[in-house]
């Protein structure tokens, strides 16, 4: 991807196939992420963009490096089943951003290491 793909998706705000983080802040929370595009049609996480203003805040080196095997570690150790996903760093005139590309699951429904599915839990009990 280059800047002017990720500045043409971020100047089209968030969408059911795009969300953006400034940073990874909860775990849990990007897990629910992961579910959430594998049960649909996948999307892609941009890790270093403002979710409220869309303003880049590009990462570290350090973050850059953290922020990629935090990704393929929650996607592996967070979702059940586990998923694949393709991360990216993605260079701006300020810096990098991370891109997570998840696929459209192909062994649905994908829930959280919890058993929650989307507010649901896999045995169909809403969760409060």
């Amino acid at each position: 991807m280059t800047e002017q793909e990720l500045l043409q998706m971020r100047d089209l705000a968030e969408t059911g196939q795009v969300q953006f983080k400034e940073r990874i802040n909860d775990r849990y929370d990007i897990g629910c992420e992961i579910v959430a595009f594998s049960n649909s049609r996948g999307g892609k996480l941009v890790i270093g963009i403002n979710d409220k203003l869309g303003a880049i805040n590009a990462l570290s080196y350090r973050e850059l490096q953290e922020t990629t095997n935090l990704l393929t570690s929650i996607a592996s150790e967070n979702v059940v089943p586990n998923v694949l996903i393709d991360v990216d760093n993605v260079p701006t005139s300020g810096g990098a951003v991370v891109v997570a590309t998840i696929p459209e699951g192909k062994n649905k429904p994908y829930h959280d290491n919890k058993g929650i599915i989307g507010g649901v839990d896999i045995w169909g009990d809403e969760m409060s």
